[in-house]
């Protein structure tokens, strides 16, 4: 892997993606014709040395993560003062954007989707990574149904003293755990299995599990309320996959699953057809794998069918936004021969 890059090295093209601190650009290696994804700090903040600290140390925890399900990190290096960084492009949009056109998804595709964050998340902290903000913007998908864990800004490296001062609140309000809120010096990867439980539960409702108008509101009630039970909004989830959310977003982190590993495991456990012959109250003891893996491969065949659905409909949109324009050039072109006509 190389290490240091400059953006010479690279021919730019269009942002994909603009954050509070970066941008993220479309690129083409010119020595291997290759695509790749460039972020890079926006100027306004790349001479604030806490927002440059917490950049350099995203680079370092993506450089040392090599796992099929986290974004690939290509390098990085510094252009004129300004921080920036080589990954794999990713193309298939994100969770959230796939989410935001097709509303709430079927419950093999949020099996399929989880069973691949669980072992990017797993390996993470296996690595001493915690990410502190997932959420579906962060999960990127390939057009092939593969998940990709992404954007390690406000990650904690357990194997370095942390960035964030004592008692701050970092990650993103409506997927904050209770100890992230409270700025709790002990957050582990219990944190990231919360943030989970937040992500499965609006994968299968179309909807975060709290509501409210403002950091305040939600803050309380990721601290107090009990969240809902996603059968309360979508009675075709089985089952286990919603005690499974509700253990996932317990206050208390030790009332969660144990780790990543052992979400994954529960995954493995939902049958394919659960009314062909037992109650839709019945758990199978062990795991099934047959079931689990007729499971695994229809989530993925509908997560890729939702993944080209969606692309299809932005390339009409794309379609449709060209003739627009190309009938508004022509309209001014009509108009401005007959202005000059009348001269």
């Amino acid at each position: 892997m190389q290490t240091y890059r400059q953006l010479s090295e690279f021919e730019l093209g269009e942002v994909v993606g603009v954050g509070t601190v970066g941008t993220i650009c479309r690129a083409i290696e010119k020595l291997s014709r290759e695509p790749f994804a460039i972020k890079k700090l926006h100027p306004s903040v790349s001479k604030d040395p806490l927002i440059r600290a917490r950049f350099r140390r995203e680079m370092s925890i993506l450089e040392r993560l090599n796992h099929p399900h986290i974004v690939r990190y290509h390098g990085g290096g510094e252009d004129d003062g300004i921080l920036f960084y080589v990954m794999e492009l990713v193309d298939g949009g994100t969770v959230k954007s796939l989410l935001e056109k097709k509303g709430a998804f079927d419950w093999p595709i949020v099996v399929e989707v989880t069973r691949q964050i669980c072992s990017a998340l797993q390996y993470a902290h296996n690595n001493g990574v915690i990410h502190r903000d997932l959420k579906p913007s962060n999960l990127f998908l390939t057009k092939s149904g593969d998940i990709k864990l992404g954007d390690f800004g406000i990650a904690r490296d357990l194997e370095r003293s942390d960035i964030t001062t004592t008692g701050m609140t970092v990650g993103t309000h409506a997927y904050m755990a209770p100890e992230q809120i409270t700025g709790d010096r002990s957050v582990s990867g219990k944190a990231d299995l919360y943030s989970l439980g937040c992500c499965l539960f609006e994968m299968l409702v179309g909807r975060t599990p709290f509501q409210g108008d403002n950091f305040a509101q939600l803050f309380e009630q990721h601290l107090r309320t009990e969240a809902p039970h996603v059968r309360d909004f979508a009675g075709s989830c089985p089952v286990e996959l919603d005690t499974m959310v509700s253990r996932l977003l317990n206050k208390n982190p030790e009332d969660r699953p144990f780790n990543a590993r052992q979400v994954q495991g529960l995954m493995l456990q939902l049958d394919t057809d659960r009314d062909a012959d037992r109650s839709s109250e019945e758990k199978r003891p062990g795991v099934d794998v047959a079931a689990a893996a007729a499971v695994d491969a229809r989530g993925r065949d509908l997560l890729q069918q939702e993944i080209r659905e969606a692309a299809a409909a932005d390339s009409k949109e794309v379609s449709w936004g060209r003739i627009f324009v190309f009938v508004a050039i022509v309209l001014v072109v009509i108009a401005f021969a007959v202005l000059s006509g009348f001269k």
